[in-house]
């Protein structure tokens, strides 16, 4: 099973942070290619909930369903895919994204985004470099901007 964690320092407060995380509504200010995100059931960001992520990959728009597995509410939670239209649910057989919250003082939140990861079928492992490599700096990618957006209030 393969493994990548990024840890980012971010100087907002780790409730401002989470809220950014949660709030599909803020999503569009600091992830560039999601074009829609949805909470099912509306609002309620809790285990078993859906994160329904309408995305622009490569100026197609692309569906990404992820279930969260567990939440502890301001300080960490877990999703996993479960459906859509990039079918990442079909070419990986395991497949968690795991996000945590530590406050370092009262202004500066340490943010740690852990991602795990198997391939399913042989064609896939040959192809996991590109599948998930694309994947996971996509994923970089928003989170660099999740702390300029945290830190400045300007969407990026």
């Amino acid at each position: 099973m393969a493994r990548q964690t990024q840890i980012i320092e971010i100087e907002a407060p780790a409730d401002k942070v989470w809220n950014l995380l949660a709030d599909p509504k803020e999503f569009a200010f600091w992830a560039p290619n999601v074009r829609e995100l949805e909470l099912v059931p509306k609002g309620r960001f809790e285990v078993d909930s859906e994160r329904r992520f309408r995305l622009d990959v490569q100026g197609k728009i692309e569906t990404l369903n992820m279930r969260i597995t567990h939440c502890k509410a301001g300080d960490s939670f877990a999703e996993e895919p479960v459906g859509g239209s990039l079918k990442i649910h079909e070419k990986v057989e395991h497949l968690k994204l795991m996000y945590r919250l530590e406050p370092v003082d009262p202004k500066t939140t340490s943010f740690t985004f852990t991602i795990d990861w198997e391939m399913k079928g042989l064609l896939n492992k040959m192809l996991e470099k590109v599948v998930m490599g694309t994947f996971t700096s996509q994923l970089r990618l928003w989170f660099e901007r999740l702390k300029t957006y945290a830190e400045t209030g300007r969407p990026v």
